[in-house]
């Protein structure tokens, strides 16, 4: 009857078998074992090696994978509001370098509104309009024109008033949100718009009769 165990000749065997294969990685040059060339020419191979080349460029310039972030908000039954914008990454030496008046796009955020609303102190009528923000003396100034995304602000546009706060967070990316506001009756929302180690917020409200 067996009992299960190996027998010590297939045991040898086997070790026999491995010792070729461990001594050749471990006497192996790091291009042998897949170093970070070999790792990148293994993953994304040369363009030239490719049939399908210009569908695969070289790693280094692959886009960065920004998408539109769209939120649509209902206030009131006959009152929505819609915020979109592109996910860009914030250029903080560019922005450093903007002169004084000059407008950052914000990923063509366009705010959207069904009905009358205060936004940032500012009452606005339905319609489109684009958000940005606006170089000022100390800092940045968020504005509203009517319009859409990437349309540039002119001085008829609205500054609206907002709550900047810096942190030890960082936002890479750009990020504009809509918020809650209050206990569950309230019909107040925050716009946040986050961008490098700052959180830009304004208040939205119903404006009264």
């Amino acid at each position: 009857m067996s009992s299960g165990r190996i027998p010590s000749s297939l045991v040898a065997v086997a070790t026999l078998c491995l010792i070729p294969l461990s001594a050749a990685l471990v006497g192996a040059p790091s291009s042998a074992l897949g170093g970070a060339d070999a790792a990148q020419s293994n993953l994304l191979p040369q363009s030239n090696l490719l049939p399908q080349s210009n569908l695969l460029p070289h790693p280094s310039l692959l886009p960065h994978p920004h998408f539109t972030k769209t939120l649509h908000c209902k206030i009131t039954k006959g009152l929505e509001v819609t915020l979109q914008h592109l996910t860009v990454t914030y250029d903080k030496e560019g922005a450093e370098k903007m002169p004084v008046g000059k407008a950052w796009h914000l990923g063509g955020a366009t705010f959207e509104a069904t009905g009358d609303l205060l936004v940032g102190g500012q009452k606005i009528k339905a319609g489109t309009y684009a958000l940005s923000a606006r170089k000022a003396a100390q800092g940045w100034e968020l504005t509203l024109h009517e319009g859409r995304g990437f349309s540039r602000p002119g001085d008829d546009a609205l500054v609206l008033e907002t709550d900047w706060t810096g942190g030890t967070w960082l936002f890479e990316h750009l990020s504009c949100d809509i918020q809650p506001s209050g206990d569950k009756k309230s019909t107040k929302l925050f716009l946040d718009v986050r961008f490098d180690q700052m959180l830009a917020r304004v208040l939205v409200e119903i404006p009264e009769k």
